[in-house]
């Protein structure tokens, strides 16, 4: 009965350590929280931002960004508000430096400038990586530049996508909209030759005709732009839970057959103890009888 009992307990011991991990880990992905392009929930956002909050964004016109040193001072952990107007065929973004650990939700908000109010109040708002925003900036400054555009149209198409700027994971573009609600969470922080770092991220507010093809014209005006930013922390799974929920079935499917195999041999090799030789009597008194005949 005893060694029944260990048997049980064994294959409850295996059973659990197979079943558990996936278990504990497909419970962690359904509780975290999921980040996607459009948010249904309004930003909870004060109006006022602590010195902290201030110094985790930047405003960065695309005229003069290329000469401009200030940038965001600390990573975004905390709710920020801001508002700024944007000019007729110009641009603004919104620079700031996103963590992983943390969910960003975006309400943005445009309206028309009472003092040059646009022939068309919507815009086109993107969220891109600093590379981007370096090729946004440069597309702007050679917008009239007729020359350039057309060298470039002759590149093929599969190599455009390294001269060209791309909206963050190639989703995060909202055009021709008037209020905008979307959350990201990132990944990683980024790697580089040097190490990895903070990468920035660059909230752009679109007022010129770009060169996509889906994008909104000039506004023809000043548009005013109110942006809410909602942090919230939120469970980061490490990168190895995904292997290990891939590798678990086939891990599973050759260490079974294994336990039953080495069970099954075990069986029938238990220690069965016996009895010490004795002579009989009968047969050791038979014996002596022969011997005096």
């Amino acid at each position: 009965m005893g060694l029944m009992k260990r048997r049980k307990f064994f294959s409850f011991l295996v059973s659990l350590s197979i079943v558990f991990p996936v278990s504990f880990f497909a419970l962690l992905v359904l509780s975290s929280p999921v980040a996607s392009a459009q948010s249904s929930g309004s930003c909870n956002v004060p109006a006022v931002n602590d010195a902290t909050a201030s110094n985790s964004i930047s405003l960065e016109p695309v005229e003069d960004s290329f000469w401009n040193d200030e940038g965001p001072l600390y990573n975004l952990r905390s709710d920020v508000f801001v508002d700024f107007t944007v000019d007729n065929d110009s641009a603004t973004a919104v620079s700031m430096k996103l963590v992983p650990g943390y969910m960003y939700s975006f309400c943005i908000s445009i309206t028309s400038n009472q003092e040059d109010p646009p022939v068309n109040p919507s815009s086109d708002i993107y969220l891109m990586t600093q590379p981007n925003w370096d090729r946004y900036r440069l597309g702007y400054e050679l917008r009239e530049d007729d020359s350039f555009f057309e060298a470039f149209d002759e590149l093929p198409v599969e190599w455009r996508d390294m001269d060209d700027w791309l909206p963050f994971r190639d989703v995060h573009a909202y055009e021709g909209t008037t209020y905008t609600e979307f959350s990201v969470a990132i990944d990683s922080s980024g790697s580089g030759f040097f190490g990895g770092g903070d990468v920035i991220y660059y909230l752009v507010i679109d007022g010129w005709d770009n060169r996509r093809h889906t994008n909104t014209e000039a506004t023809g005006g000043d548009i005013d732009v109110e942006v809410l930013i909602d942090v919230e922390e939120r469970l980061n799974i490490p990168k190895f839970t995904a292997t290990l929920l891939v590798g678990s079935l086939p891990l599973a499917c050759i260490i079974l057959p294994m336990i039953i195999h080495t069970r099954y041999m075990a069986n029938g090799r238990e220690n069965i103890e016996v009895d010490e030789r004795r002579e009989l009597p009968y047969l050791d008194s038979e014996g002596r009888d022969t011997e005096y005949n």
